[in-house]
Parts: C-alpha cells; structure tokens; sequence
C-alpha cells in the first residue's frame, strides 16, 4: 500500500486498498515501527471515500466488464486494477455511492463481475 507521512507514525494512504478492509484512498491511519518498516496499527481518520473491490468472471478487457468501468468513473469514481480479473473502486466523496453500489450490483446479477464493499465511508442517506 502507498502512503504519505504525515507526522511520527501516521500517514495518509495514497492508493486504493484493493485487499484491505475498514480503509479507503486518502484515510490517515497510525503505524508502528518494527525492525524500521511502518506497519499499521489502526485508522487515525476516515476521509469519506468508499472503496468496493470487483471480481471479474471473464476477462477485464471483455466490452461488459470495460463498460462498467466506464460508468464507474462517469459516477465519480476511480478505478485502480489490481490483476486481469481484479479490481479496486475508489468511489469519491461527492459521488453517489448508491448509484455505484446499484451498477455494481446490477453487473454482478447479470454475471458479468461479483464484488465487496472494502469499506464505506459515505454518510448515510435519510
């Protein structure tokens, strides 16, 4: 995972955790040292991303799969590709993360993709 140092032993992630869950692009989270290496130890602040993680059934080059992705970053989100069949959805603060969460579970019914909510950090809506 990248992260930025932002003080003795805190630091502000900078990728999207595609295998972590309860951390999304941007949180600060606290590290301890061991043998020198920071390892982390808990999230200092969340910064209101939400991060989803995409299993592609086929391929992501598929016209399905490439679609969806594209209307992902149309509804505000970032997308960081993990492997061929995996992916990380980076879904921003002003996005709408029930219209992602709606596109993500429609392709997934139709069996183009399954996918997980890594974390959400979007307050929720009355």
């Amino acid at each position: 995972m990248w992260a930025e140092a932002d003080g003795e032993n805190r630091f502000i992630l900078r990728n999207v955790p595609v295998f972590a869950f309860g951390l999304s692009y941007g949180d600060a989270v606290n590290a301890t040292s061991v043998n020198g290496i920071p390892v982390f130890a808990n999230v200092a602040e969340h910064n209101g991303h939400s991060t989803y993680r995409i299993y592609v059934k086929t391929d992501r080059h598929a016209p399905e799969v490439v679609g969806l992705l594209d209307r992902l970053k149309k509804l505000g989100c970032d997308v960081e590709i993990a492997t061929d069949k995996i992916a990380a959805v980076d879904v921003l603060p002003k996005a709408d993360v029930y219209a992602v969460y709606a596109a993500l579970q429609g392709a997934e019914k139709k069996g183009t993709i399954e996918f997980e909510e890594g974390h959400c950090g979007h307050p929720p809506t009355e």
